[in-house]
């Protein structure tokens, strides 16, 4: 089971992730109907139960889409209101819920953490430092290891600590490095984030981040820790990685108990959205909506700079790309699940993705969408094509050399994409139509002098393809 949408001409003219006009209004469900192809061959081809994400302009949703079974066992499809963990990205919500804390003035981000929380306690390997603060446990600069001595990410139950097995580890762990000097992930420092906002606001802090968070943004379809009551039917059931017979087991269920600040929120990619847009709509914004908006921007700056790991923000990792925009990213990895959340601060772009399989890859899909986008924007406009180029789409059969390849409409072009999709500069190829049921490929705007035709049967339809100097038959799958 599948669901996708792709929202068109006003949405997608929004900072022209496709050129704008009212010529090329047709080209959007080509760009749709290829994402979702591929996303759909993803899928199968890689056994993910199910898969989900979103692309985000400002405060518009330009595309979504939501892959699979929610539950395989059962045959239960998911769809964009289906939950699925999204493990460390939990992070940018501990830590945006700190920061809100720090605009109220109740916790400052240079307090020591040892005069917050009375039953914290490490070992101080390294005092030159200076004690650990809030603004350490953000950047992931404490110093602080990185996991408890409970193991809980090994399998099958997944036994993480309570708040007392977490103290009572920490008091027997030492710093590894010097606080404030350089990046080292801390899955420990987050859940003492999350400590701090319980001994500060005196509430939970499940009910901290639900009730300050999720309700104002409307995220309704967000949760801290996975409720058994929603665990295969609104919630997207996790499971292992592909084991060497190409299966994939049912991960066993379990809750994050003290580690939840650190990887314990459950969303859907269109929540996600919701947290992408607000982050955008604050930045250019006058006065506060849940932060200031200076609060936020602090978020995205550099704050501690890595050797062996990403340079960090608040919350987040932070970079600058060649072109000079700002990124704010951070993904997530946990048992039965993967997750990525991928934002352009700069020019308020979004993209994040869900996955319920261990290995899935949500990184390389927020890639390849950015450049089939990328490309959108390059189709080029001119008067509609006479020729009927769905007669020509489809999938067509490369076996036994290589998987399956699907040709498809590109504005007044057709393009075949090339599965599995590991390189788009290898996998997609555009051809424009000659003459006839001829066609020739197309590079950097220019024709070259590669050709290729289809072949039609007695009754006029196409029924294969000569590329790269072999035929190729039209493949129908069962759900098409």
């Amino acid at each position: 089971m599948k669901k996708f949408n792709l929202i068109l001409l006003t949405l997608l003219c929004v900072n022209s992730f496709v050129a704008c006009s009212k010529e090329n209004k047709e080209n959007y469900p080509d760009v749709s109907k290829l994402i979702y192809v591929w996303l759909d061959y993803e899928k199968d081809y890689n056994n993910i139960p199910f898969i989900s994400g979103v692309v985000v302009d400002n405060q518009q949703i330009v595309w979504s889409g939501a892959f699979g079974n929610a539950n395989v066992e059962d045959s239960l499809a998911g769809n964009e209101s289906t939950m699925s963990s999204i493990c460390s990205t939990t992070k940018v919500f501990t830590a945006t819920a700190i920061m809100k804390l720090v605009d109220q003035g109740k916790i400052s981000l240079d307090d020591k953490v040892k005069d917050i929380l009375p039953k914290y306690a490490v070992i101080q390997k390294y005092p030159e430092g200076g004690s650990v603060t809030v603004r350490s446990l953000l950047s992931h600069t404490s110093g602080l290891p990185r996991d408890t001595k409970h193991g809980y990410w090994g399998g099958p139950d997944h036994a993480f600590p309570t708040e007392d097995e977490l103290f009572e580890s920490l008091s027997t762990q030492a710093t590894e490095r010097a606080a404030g000097t350089q990046v080292s992930y801390s899955n420990v420092g987050y859940a003492l984030l999350g400590q701090i906002i319980e001994e500060v606001t005196g509430s939970t802090y499940k009910n901290y981040v639900e009730s300050s968070l999720f309700q104002p943004l409307q995220m309704s379809n967000s949760v801290v820790e996975m409720q058994s009551s929603l665990y295969g039917n609104k919630h997207a059931i996790g499971y292992t990685a592909v084991n060497r017979y190409g299966k994939r087991n049912r991960a066993n269920f379990y809750q994050g108990k003290a580690m939840l600040p650190a990887m314990g929120i459950s969303s859907t990619a269109l929540d996600l959205a919701k947290f992408a847009m607000w982050q955008f709509r604050l930045a250019d914004a006058s006065k506060a909506e849940i932060l200031q908006p200076s609060t936020l921007k602090s978020m995205y700056k550099h704050q501690g700079t890595a050797k062996d790991e990403h340079d960090r923000g608040f919350g987040y990792v932070v970079y600058t790309d060649k072109k000079g925009s700002d990124w704010a990213i951070h993904g997530g990895v946990c048992p039965g699940y993967v997750s990525f959340l991928k934002m352009d601060v700069t020019n308020k772009k979004a993209y994040a993705f869900l996955v319920s399989a261990n290995r899935g890859n949500p990184y390389k899909y927020v890639n390849r969408i950015i450049n089939i986008l990328e490309r959108a924007e390059k189709i080029e406009q001119k008067e509609k094509s006479e020729v009927d180029l769905s007669q020509y789409t489809g999938f067509f059969n490369v076996n036994p050399w290589n998987s399956d390849y699907y040709v498809a409409k590109w504005g007044n072009d057709l393009v075949s994409l090339h599965f599995p999709v590991e390189s788009l500069e290898y996998s997609m190829r555009q051809y424009r139509h000659i003459e006839g049921d001829n066609f020739q490929l197309v590079e950097n705007g220019e024709l070259t002098d590669e050709k290729t035709h289809f072949s039609r049967d007695k009754q006029g339809e196409v029924i294969k393809i000569y590329n790269m100097e072999n035929y190729h038959y039209r493949t129908v799958f069962p759900e098409q």
